[in-house]
């Protein structure tokens, strides 16, 4: 039950998931596509149930500053729920993506008829916001070779790769896109790419990671 692995619903019964999942609906998305733009009126709560989705801002210089890579079965689009106002950033699919749409406003009212689901949701949503806050630790923290490992490790758990004798996992992110997502630049992302291949624990064949030393990379991800 994709809802209850979601902070925000983690705290629902069967029966409260069943009451949201009527009022949602499919949509999909070809790669490139955007689900809305910063500013853009908010519509409601996405849940990425296929794919990989960017959400990002661009700076008044027109750089791009990625806030979160998101793949199933995160959930994005609910901060204005609670604070109202527009779309505070831009949303776009990188690859063909499923996701399911919960409406704002019928949301909304769902909550207001029942105080008790309402009470469950803002608790998730505290355990949302503790997650991302855990990862600004991580950027302020980890040095970036460290940041690149976690995020290999990561992927490749949730791919189900960990457990090959040589896990691997196709990164789908040019080297900006992946650096911007790191806190860093593309010429430090390769320096650390370097350093993972000269440790010898991976090796690398275009866009695809292999892990020679799985051990080892999960202790540089601490």
């Amino acid at each position: 039950m994709i809802l209850q692995d979601i902070p925000l619903f983690s705290e629902l019964t069967v029966e409260e998931i069943r009451e949201i999942t009527k009022l949602s609906s499919l949509v999909k998305y070809k790669e490139g596509e955007y689900v809305f733009h910063e500013g853009d009126e908010f519509k409601g709560i996405y849940i990425v149930i296929k794919g990989l989705v960017k959400i990002f801002k661009i700076s008044p210089q027109g750089k791009e500053y990625i806030l979160h890579l998101l793949t199933k079965p995160h959930l994005f689009g609910d901060v204005p729920l609670f604070t109202g106002g527009d779309c505070p950033a831009s949303v776009q699919v990188l690859e063909d993506s499923t996701l399911l749409f919960i409406p704002g406003k019928e949301f909304l009212h769902l909550l207001e008829e029942n105080p008790k689901l309402s009470f469950k949701v803002m608790s998730g949503f505290a355990k949302r916001l503790k997650s991302i806050s855990v990862k600004a630790e991580d950027l302020s923290l980890k040095e970036v070779v460290n940041r690149l490992a976690d995020y290999l490790v990561k992927e490749i758990e949730r791919t189900g790769n960990s457990k090959l004798p040589e896990p691997f996992y196709k990164i789908p992110l040019s080297n900006p896109t992946l650096a911007a997502y790191l806190g860093t630049i593309p010429e430090t992302i390769s320096r650390a790419f370097k350093k993972l291949k000269d440790r010898n624990i991976i090796r690398m064949h275009g866009r695809t990671v292999f892990v020679k030393d799985y051990k080892e990379l999960k202790q540089l991800a601490e």
